[in-house]
């Protein structure tokens, strides 16, 4: 891909082929009007377009081609907000279903953090689309595209598409003076031509972290216990205790490292002391890890409440507004400065207590978005993107290696290489329909997984209303078939786990349900419906050894009949202990509304380890050799089903029976006693 003139207008050719025509860039208000626009004649010098005012820098990059602008202002001051369009032109191509991610509009900003809904739809004539960051398409042509922003060093980006084919890339230039004479350089926006959408956002994804200088992560993901979506801002020590008894007590089976203590141990947001109801954090820290968990905790350190003293006694400390007061953000905020060396200096203090002195080593960083502003900085050249960054590489440089940040209600691209988890859905809560808008926002954010950081899918309630008492702040009022669909989903995730029940109250079935999760996944299933659904369904695990593990959920009201492509195989259901042999195309079963399905799709054998009770996602080690099989357990207890076309002659260091009978094979329920197993047939 590369730059060309054609009839006198700036073009991107890919081989013979121009793939976009008519590029340009522009200045314009917030409510279009244009400011300063390219002027003269384009010439071509490399990989570089110049005309009067206006230049245009490509680089490859993977199958795609990076661009940025820097445009020239021709004309007098700029005084007001405007749109800085990087590019716009006309692609070649009819964009038919497309994934925007919704901006949200906020302190003067736009931005793409767990609260912008992620939408796929057909595309409409006459509709533009804008989305938030980056967005994905196909083409009636049987093209794909993913197009965005691939760097976050000064502007919060979106780009608009149209069934047209118009596209455009842009960044708000915030309350900064444009002086006549002045240039403004944009991000690096990506063009990627892809196979699908699905392969084409993970490889723009890893483009992304690759220019950020991020390599993909490979930790293990965080799992532990939260206390705010049973007790809120209402927690005690005794609380804390009482769910780290039950953890203690199941540690084989939930295996968990965390021990997270969310919103309710501060006095207020500012100065972050302890109040009387938590008193000595590091007492409790100490407790927490005394109990063999690592300690975590809650902080919202990008703002100030206004009736703090803080707030009065140091008004230069914030973000002000066009008027030079302090820019008021949520909750009756004041949003930090990060610019000011003195906040800095002030919330490293903060952190060096909270991780060095008091001993936490899981943080989570909440209500960021809300606490930025596109206002008046101590650097008077600062943006809102700008300070966001400054603040987490603050809080980055102020914590212990092996601290555990995880950002919630924060930017997704500025956070790249400086948080190591990201909340990724808005908050789960206790009905059936917040799982839907969780989980369409979750699973179509694959993407980021381990590319920009790990994955947060918000916690897992495994309660139902009698699981409850009058300590529970949120009330649950999902079905068992629905929490089965809810733990289906948070394994497909791939992510980090965190619980959030009463542990207590929770009856046996209830935790060995939560078991199931471990071994955790450690990747995200990919939605192989990712441009037809509203919330995924048809969700990919991947392979492991000779299996291949796909969920399906049934997200709406009505029964429905769902397939998936794979060829011959035995196949397994997890959750109802089911089995068939599979003659290859597609696999079709009916689901119940709000019901999931877990297939094992086994290389067809007569002689193979079909399934197991362990863990959602098939992950048991085994081999056949001959007439036997020879395997690992995962875990303690762990059942396997073993499909032969023949009998069973012998099972060394374990307890077999006949489970079923079934297409001519006889599937047994094998339980290893020790670690390592044999299988043997009879000759």
């Amino acid at each position: 891909m590369n730059f060309v003139i054609r009839d006198g207008a700036l073009c991107i050719q890919r081989g013979n082929d121009v793939l976009v025509s008519d590029i340009a860039g522009c200045l314009r208000t917030e409510d279009g009007e244009v400011l300063v626009a390219a002027t003269g004649a384009w010439r071509i010098e490399g990989s570089t377009a110049l005309c009067d005012n206006l230049t245009m820098e490509a680089s490859a990059c993977g199958e795609g081609l990076l661009l940025r602008a820097i445009i020239r202002n021709s004309g007098g001051d700029i005084t007001v907000p405007c749109d800085f369009v990087a590019l716009s032109g006309k692609l070649h191509r009819t964009p038919d279903r497309i994934l925007t991610n919704h901006p949200r509009k906020q302190c003067g900003m736009t931005v793409c953090e767990m609260q912008s809904m992620v939408y796929t739809q057909r595309t409409k004539s006459g509709t533009v689309y804008t989305s938030a960051e980056n967005t994905a398409f196909d083409t009636v042509e049987g093209a794909a595209f993913v197009f965005g922003a691939a760097t976050y060093r000064k502007y919060f980006s979106c780009v608009t598409v149209s069934r047209e084919g118009d596209i455009a890339a842009y960044g708000n230039t915030e309350l900064h003076t444009i002086g006549a004479g002045h240039t403004v350089t944009s991000e690096w926006f990506l063009l990627l031509p892809c196979e699908d959408c699905v392969s084409g956002l993970d490889a723009f994804a890893r483009e992304v972290a690759t220019l950020a200088g991020v390599k993909r992560s490979e930790r293990e993901n965080p799992s532990g216990y939260c206390s705010w979506y049973y007790y809120s801002d209402h927690i005690s020590r005794d609380s804390i205790c009482q769910n780290m008894r039950v953890l203690s007590e199941h540690r084989d089976t939930l295996p968990v490292k965390y021990v997270q203590i969310d919103e309710g141990w501060n006095t207020g947001w500012g100065p972050w002391e302890t109040n009387r109801r938590l008193g000595d954090m590091k007492a409790l820290a100490d407790e927490i890890r005394d109990s063999g968990f690592i300690p975590g905790i809650w902080v919202a350190p990008f703002g100030c409440h206004i009736k703090m003293p803080l707030a009065k006694e140091r008004p230069d400390w914030f973000v002000k507004n066009a008027d030079g007061e302090p820019w008021e953000g949520f909750w009756k905020t004041y949003c930090f400065d990060f610019t000011n060396p003195e906040v800095r200096e002030y919330i490293g203090g903060i952190f060096r207590r909270i991780c060095y002195d008091w001993g936490y080593r899981y943080i989570k960083l909440d209500i960021i978005t809300p606490c930025l502003a596109a206002g008046v900085h101590y650097d008077s050249e600062a943006t809102a993107l700008e300070n966001y960054r400054l603040g987490l590489k603050t809080i980055r440089e102020n914590v212990s290696e092996d601290t555990f940040l995880l950002g919630c209600t924060a930017p997704f691209g500025g956070a790249v290489g400086l948080v190591d988890g990201m909340r990724v859905s808005r908050d789960v809560n206790g009905e059936w329909s917040t799982l839907l808008s969780v989980f369409a926002e979750v699973l179509k954010r694959y993407y980021y997984h381990r590319n920009y950081y790990l994955i947060d899918a918000d916690c897992l309630m495994a309660r139902k209303t009698e699981n409850e008492d009058e300590e529970a702040y949120f009330k649950c009022t999902r079905t068992d078939t629905e929490i089965r669909t809810y733990v289906t989903a948070m394994a497909a995730s791939g992510g980090i786990l965190m619980l959030s029940d009463k542990l207590p109250l929770l009856s046996e079935e209830q935790l060995l349900m939560i078991s199931r999760l471990y071994p955790m996944a450690q990747e995200c299933a990919r939605p192989l419906d990712l441009m037809d659904a509203s919330t995924p369904g048809i969700l990919d695990f991947g392979k492991k050894g000779r299996t291949r593990t796909v969920a399906l959920i049934n997200w709406t009201d009505a029964p429905r009949t769902m397939s998936v492509r794979n060829e011959k195989a035995l196949v397994w259901e997890f959750w109802e202990k089911e089995f068939s042999v599979h003659h290859g195309g597609e696999y079709s079963v009916e689901i119940a509304p709000h019901a999931a399905k877990v297939l094992y799709f086994t290389e067809l054998d007569s002689f193979a380890v079909v399934g197991s009770d362990a863990s959602v996602m098939m992950q048991s080690r085994w081999e056949r050799c001959g007439s036997m099989i020879q395997g690992e357990r995962l875990k303690e207890g762990e059942a396997l089903f073993v499909a032969t076309a023949s009998p069973l002659a012998d099972a060394h260091h374990a307890d077999a029976s006949v489970f079923l009978e079934k297409d001519g094979y006889t599937v047994y329920r094998v339980v290893p006693a020790r670690e390592e197993y044999t299988l043997t047939l009879k000759s």
